[in-house]
């Protein structure tokens, strides 16, 4: 796994991915649907996407849903903090049949990008509202799920560069 995972208290996940590219192409990547439906797949690159709603500016707010053989999982928030392309601030909530039809209580989520000679780190902070959604969260298989999707990420710098 490239997506270095950790848990600094009893709430918080936080993520980090070092990718080849300025942080500007992150960010892109990050907060523009088009680019954004190709990757943010999960494990499973049979998963439907049929909704990618992103309006990724301060006061801003997005919405994305999946289909698969477990239902459909929404995840929707609204953003806090937008400063291109350097952090981004918002809150997230899950919910969806996938989810046994109830929404999950939303997180607080900062997403940073550092660049250092055209190589972006991307680190995220996700804030729960309890130890048992942050470790339900985990074990659901999400380290698997973002690993993946930024292989795909990874895999979109390599062919730019060629």
């Amino acid at each position: 796994m490239k997506t270095r995972f950790t848990m600094p208290d009893d709430t918080s996940i936080v993520y980090e991915r070092t990718f080849q590219a300025p942080a500007s192409e992150v960010w892109r990547a990050y907060t523009e649907p088009e680019i954004v439906r190709t990757w943010l797949l999960g494990p499973d690159p049979e998963t439907e996407f049929p909704v990618c709603e992103m309006d990724m500016r301060t006061g801003g707010s997005f919405r994305w849903v999946w289909v698969d053989a477990q239902g459909e999982l929404e995840i929707k928030g609204d953003v806090l903090e937008a400063e291109p392309p350097v952090r981004l601030v918002s809150s997230e909530q899950m919910g969806g049949s996938a989810m046994g039809g109830m929404d999950l209580p939303p997180t607080h989520n900062v997403v940073t990008f550092t660049e250092t000679d055209g190589v972006t780190t991307m680190r995220t902070v996700i804030t729960y509202p309890s130890k048992e959604m942050r470790d339900g969260a985990y074990a659901s298989g999400m380290a698997e799920g973002i690993d993946a999707g930024f292989d795909r990420l990874d895999v979109r710098w390599s062919e730019l560069a060629r």
